[in-house]
């Protein structure tokens, strides 16, 4: 090419047009790239999310924890497709696609901005008859890990392996680094499987059938560090999911007060005083409780008090005649299913309503299943054992509200979903079931209690406000079963629900601190005069309210470790109370007596103290001054713990307990141990409100009606005054009591303590 103004000839080159074409078929590549793989970037949770669309596969990565789950749906995906979005855990990006196999499925993955929480959703948009494809289905996942998740059976026991049934599946290292992946819906038909190691798989029982149009299964998974702090963020992710609200541990009767059971392990149960009948045996109770001064809150009424069948689950007549002891008058005697939801005449001759009136408490009463042969059948929709009728519950719900019942107890859960094959095969019919029971009891005010209940019972329930309570272990609360109540418990607790640890009696120390402690219902079950005033006051007010922590009994990250290793360790568990700035934490301990560790061993920071603390055993009396970034420990010795039997099949195993109280000490040098004559000394229903600045610790003491004054205590390190009650110091142990007198015209008093 020749340049006319210049006369100089230029060669023609060809890099721009080598240049533009590299770019090109870049852009291409990429533009392809894009098309084939869709990501999430990394946000505040530190979570990703990619899809591959050409081979279906799917990827989260956790930057915090280092951590790759992924899998493959085997397919060619279609209409891939982001976007962002709100919902109740909070805001989220997805990806969603579609693709063809048994059926036309539409998948989404969808990462939340700021928790480090994974929600997937497997959608059938048109109506089909079964689904065998599953999503998620991870064969990459973070390996070498603790497994653990809670048994099929009756209160759910804890299994330091993985279970396949609708649970929570828990992994975890040494490091306490944990991940959890459950079902997030459908509890009831929902099915966890795989070994851990090689596969990870949520979906469904393969029995499952005829689903609707729209159809739409959720996974959720949740990362962190900390077992503890990764069970919270799971249980309140499904609980705004759902909805539910944890009531508060005073809600109804059976949580705000002290009561009475009549359940199996209870000196009543299917018994009685001849002389004085049934029902005269707990007017007798009620009687008795009022001579000694102490508050009946509620009474709960066992499945003696309806009527039965002669007919086990099984159909088959063995449950004719459950106390021998006693004629087989009536059909309250009976261990069958129920026949009529109406008070046996030989038990309570007028009728339920009438004995709620002669014994003047709220009642809790207890239920069963259906029996083959009850009248029921005819009259509403009863599928299996269970029934599924709104009729039926709205029925139920009535007649036992207007007989003074506050709490309905659902027994033999587990019993009615394996009895019943088409709670498995059939979406709509555990739903019936549990939804009706829910709406009916909120409809006339009445709370609920889960009995015997498997995983998928405990998950079923973050969808119920009214199911405030739950068993966590078997029947009639002793040593053998507290570890299965402390585990359990986490269960309940982080799906909104109280736990209940069943009941015991009166004069069993140990059972009475883990009860108390565990934040749910307290009661027993002493024959006529056999009652311990002592140690139920210790439990809660003159009035019957409970004085108790505002958070459940759970296991420490530690319990877990020590378990997956079988180490032979005691078992450690905490719970604790916070009035404004000041949390004070409660530690049980306990081990066989036979076990060869008997070293107690926490790092007190773990219990989010800070700074100077004080370590007390209201046992023993032993105290002890230390810093929040130390390691307390102790030794269970026979001098200093307290041993406690319990029969078991081979006879006896001696336990060994003691429990804890961890209290700051605050700028004013006062660690406050609250009222020394309860379990839980700083509980709200007795210290509302608690604080410190620089110059003043404050304490405010409520009052019960009856009571004149409540006895303080603690734990100074200089001079401190106080502007009211009677204080003494003991200068030799550093402990101080104060005598606080109830004021003349209201229930509370505020003390200030100040430095002199």
């Amino acid at each position: 090419m020749k340049d006319k103004s210049s006369g100089i000839i230029y060669k023609r080159s060809t890099d721009n047009t080598v240049r533009g074409a590299f770019f090109l078929i870049l852009l291409i590549f990429f533009s392809y790239s894009c098309r084939r793989k869709q990501q999430l970037l990394s946000a505040e949770s530190g979570i990703s999310v990619s899809v591959n669309q050409k081979t279906g596969g799917y990827a989260i990565q956790s930057k915090s924890t280092d951590w790759t789950f992924k899998g493959s749906i085997g397919k060619q995906l279609s209409n891939v497709k982001t976007s962002n979005g709100q919902d109740s855990i909070g805001s989220y990006r997805q990806i969603s696609f579609q693709w063809k196999s048994d059926n036309h499925y539409v998948g989404s993955i969808r990462r939340y901005n700021d928790k480090p929480i994974v929600v997937f959703s497997l959608t059938t948009p048109n109506k089909v008859d079964q689904i065998k494809t599953i999503f998620p289905s991870f064969h990459t996942f973070p390996k070498s890990m603790y497994h653990y998740s809670f048994g099929d059976k009756a209160a759910s026991p804890p299994k330091f392996r993985l279970t396949q049934t609708s649970t929570p599946w828990l992994f975890f290292n040494q490091q306490k680094q944990a991940y959890i992946i459950s079902p997030a819906s459908d509890f009831m038909v929902s099915k966890m499987t795989g070994d851990g190691d090689t596969v990870i798989n949520s979906g469904l029982n393969s029995q499952l059938k005829n689903l609707p149009v729209n159809f739409t299964h959720k996974t959720i998974l949740v990362m962190g560090d900390g077992i503890q702090k990764t069970w919270a963020v799971w249980g309140n992710a499904l609980m705004k999911m759902y909805g539910k609200k944890r009531s508060g541990n005073e809600s109804d009767p059976i949580l705000k007060y002290y009561g009475y059971w009549t359940d199996n392990g209870a000196a009543y149960y299917y018994n009685y005083i001849r002389s004085k009948g049934y029902g005269g045996t707990l007017r007798a109770v009620r009687k008795q409780y009022k001579k000694e001064g102490i508050t009946m809150g509620y009474m709960q009424l066992d499945s003696w008090w309806y009527e039965k069948s002669i007919y086990n689950i099984s159909g088959k007549p063995t449950a004719g005649h459950k106390n021998r002891n006693f004629p087989a008058k009536g059909e309250w005697n009976r261990y069958g299913g129920l026949l009529t939801y109406r008070a046996d005449r030989y038990v309570f001759p007028h009728g339920l309503k009438s004995f709620h009136q002669s014994v003047g408490v709220p009642l809790v009463v207890h239920n069963r299943y259906i029996a083959l042969r009850s009248p029921y059948r005819n009259e509403y929709k009863i599928t299996g054992y269970a029934a599924v009728d709104p009729r039926f519950w709205n029925d139920i719900a009535s007649f036992i509200k207007s007989a003074g019942v506050v709490v309905y107890e659902q027994d033999w859960l587990n019993v009615i979903y394996n009895h019943t094959p088409r709670m498995a095969s059939k979406l709509s019919v555990g739903n019936a079931f549990t939804d009706n029971m829910a709406k009916a009891f909120k409809t006339q005010g009445i709370d609920m209690q889960y009995c015997m209940a498997t995983p998928r019972y405990f998950m079923q329930g973050v969808k119920y406000n009214n199911l405030t309570t739950i068993r966590v272990s078997g029947d009639r609360l002793e040593p053998t079963k507290w570890r299965h109540f402390i585990y359990t418990s986490q269960l309940g607790y982080n799906l909104g629900i109280w736990p209940w640890s069943d009941v015991f009696m009166s004069h069993e120390t140990g059972n009475m601190i883990i009860s108390v402690l565990s934040a749910g219902a307290v009661g027993t079950g002493d024959a006529l005069g056999k009652e311990y005033k002592t140690n139920i006051m210790r439990a809660g007010r003159k009035d019957g309210v409970l004085v108790k922590p505002d958070a459940a009994l759970l296991p420490m990250d530690i319990d877990y470790i020590n378990d997956a290793r079988h180490a032979d360790k005691p078992m450690l568990a905490f719970t604790y109370t916070k009035q404004n700035n000041i949390r004070t934490n409660y530690v049980f301990a306990f081990a066989p007596n036979n076990s060869k560790d008997k070293l107690i061993s926490f790092q007190l920071s773990t219990l989010g103290m800070k700074g100077k603390v004080v370590v007390y055993d209201p046992l023993s009396g032993a105290m002890k001054e230390m810093n929040a970034n130390d390691t307390f420990t102790d030794i269970m010795s026979d001098t200093t713990n307290i041993i406690e039997k319990t029969s078991t099949t081979g006879g006896s195993i001696s336990y060994r307990y003691t429990y804890y109280i961890i209290a700051p000490i605050t700028s004013v040098g006062v660690s406050f141990l609250g009222d020394e004559g309860k379990i839980v000394a700083t509980g709200r229903q007795r210290i509302p409100e608690l604080s410190f600045s620089q110059n003043k610790l404050q304490v405010q003491v409520v009052f019960a009606k009856g009571e004149s004054s409540v006895k303080l205590h603690g734990y100074y390190d200089k001079p401190f005054r106080t502007d009211k009650g009677i204080l003494r110091l003991d200068p030799e142990n550093k402990m101080f009591t104060l005598i606080v007198s109830v004021p003349e015209k209201n229930m509370k008093v505020t003390v200030n303590f100040t430095p002199i």
